[in-house]
């Protein structure tokens, strides 16, 4: 018979209403906030690990960049290959093939 006393007082609110409860509800209002603002960082912390993940895949996409750019400039900047761009070009200019010498003073 307790235990439908317990139900009904629960379903009515009478329960709640009571003395002990009701001293009870500045603690009950803190756990409440306490269990938001929990909630509310475990969104955050999602939410900052896809910005990092985001992050990470633009940095993987800028390094690559830079390595194939860095790749074609040191294959046009060859001296084979800038000598190939003048003769296609019509410059009267040609390849030194004497080696450098030092002049000893």
């Amino acid at each position: 018979m307790a235990d439908t006393h317990n139900i009904q007082s629960w379903l009515n609110g009478d329960l709640l209403r009571s003395q002990k409860i009701r001293e009870q509800y500045p603690l009950i209002a803190l756990i409440v906030c306490m269990v938001f603002i929990y909630i509310l960082m475990g969104y955050q912390a999602v939410k900052q690990q896809h910005r990092l993940t985001d992050t990470k895949k633009e940095m993987m996409d800028a390094k690559f960049r830079y390595m194939t750019i860095s790749a074609q400039l040191m294959n046009t900047t060859r001296q084979s290959q800038v000598a190939a761009a003048l003769k296609e070009n019509g410059s009267t200019l040609q390849e030194n093939r004497i080696p450098p010498t030092k002049i000893r003073e």
